[in-house]
């Protein structure tokens, strides 16, 4: 995992923005996070709030950039899990990628719009807004809705989006538990979870309860829109300008095909545009051709429940015969008669008929006589010369 990042302009003060809906809670301490060598000072100095309760807590933005990329480098083979290609695009055309057919699902465009609301009064020079949010929630998650998955009434991904795990090979960086399994489910290796794609040691520094229901839930669209606005907007940085817009994006995910590729469908967003040409999404993934998507879901399919696995078809148990020639291909040399829309059961011969009729004599035969039912069945008649 990387910990780069730029602590441009030194520290400021943090800033906070009170949410009404939750009891009042302690000063905010010192972070650090031993285990992965992270560490985050709580601010020094006065803190600025936009309070609608002094009994309120607070969202606070740091004022020293995190440097812990919330989707750490080399996370897998996936530069952008939530956004593939469509099946026939080639990476790096002029061909249109159309980014949202049924356009961004409402509960995640609710979360997207008030997290940048929330995190935008706790720091208007930071310039947050929803259209970058939601170009992150289409990148990692496509709005959550990777992996079949769903928002609920709440605006919690349903069954739940747990990345694979990061133990190190398959490209992965190497992370060991940190959360024991409480948001990943994984007590061996640490996962990137929800709809934003945080993994546990980042979420425990950044996580905000966005939502008001006494936790921090990375699953849920609110609280992880809101951690990701803290996350960018966390140092001395103007989100307007270039140079700021991509060293957040960087710290968040240090790719530079996933800054390109998050500012292009951000800019998209805010003007409307329903599609890109596959070049200005370089972190895209291509689609998986079909043989890998029956080899996916034969190996994923479980078995029938209280049944044994079996790879074979035939009646007897054993393994089908398979066979090695090619069928034949060879086009017959005139159209077949006209027949009924219907197909019609033809009767089956007998396998003891002889090849020569009865009553002919046994020289080859080197003629026949075809003529059409009135089923439009072709019945031939071989004669001899």
């Amino acid at each position: 995992m990387s910990n780069r990042g730029s602590h441009r302009g030194g520290h400021r003060q943090a800033r906070t923005i009170t949410l009404p809906w939750r009891k009042a809670c302690a000063t905010i301490p010192a972070i650090a996070l031993i285990s992965g060598g992270i560490a985050l000072a709580s601010p020094a100095g006065g803190v600025k709030s936009v309070s609608a309760s002094k009994a309120s807590p607070a969202i606070v933005v740091p004022g020293t950039a995190m440097a812990m990329p919330a989707v750490p480098t080399g996370a897998g083979t996936q530069g952008a899990p939530g956004l593939v290609l469509p099946a026939g695009t080639a990476p790096g055309s002029s061909t249109l990628v159309a980014l949202d057919s049924m356009g961004i699902p409402s509960r995640a465009l609710e979360a997207y719009r008030r997290s940048a609301t929330l995190v935008g009064a706790a720091d208007p020079a930071c310039h947050i807004d929803w259209a970058l949010l939601a170009a992150i929630g289409r990148v990692e998650s496509d709005h959550a809705r990777f992996g079949g998955n769903h928002l609920d009434a709440a605006g919690v991904a349903q069954p739940g989006i747990i990345g694979i795990p990061l133990d190190g090979t398959n490209g992965t960086a190497r992370i060991t538990d940190t959360d024991h399994g409480l948001w990943d489910r994984d007590t061996t290796y640490d996962r990137a979870v929800g709809p934003m794609q945080f993994i546990p040691s980042t979420w425990r520094v950044v996580g905000v309860d966005a939502a008001g229901r006494g936790v921090k839930n990375p699953q849920d669209m609110l609280d992880a829109a809101a951690a990701t606005a803290v996350y960018l907007c966390s140092g001395h940085g103007d989100l307007t300008r270039p140079g700021d817009l991509r060293a957040a994006i960087m710290r968040y995910n240090p790719s530079d095909s996933y800054v390109r590729t998050v500012t292009a469908i951000a800019d998209a967003y805010r003007h409307g545009v329903g599609a890109l040409p596959a070049s200005d999404l370089p972190a895209a993934n291509p689609a998986p051709s079909k043989a890998d998507a029956v080899n996916t879901a034969a190996k994923n399919a479980p078995p029938a429940k209280g049944k044994p696995v079996s790879r074979s078809t035939s009646p007897t148990g054993q393994e089908p015969a398979v066979s090695t020639s090619a069928p034949a291909t060879t086009p017959p040399t005139s159209p077949p008669p006209p027949g009924p829309a219907l197909p019609l059961p033809l009767p089956s011969l007998p396998s003891s008929q002889s090849s020569t009729p009865s009553g002919l004599p046994s020289q080859p035969l080197t003629q026949q006589i075809c003529t059409i039912s009135a089923l439009g069945v072709k019945i031939c008649t071989l004669v001899a010369p």
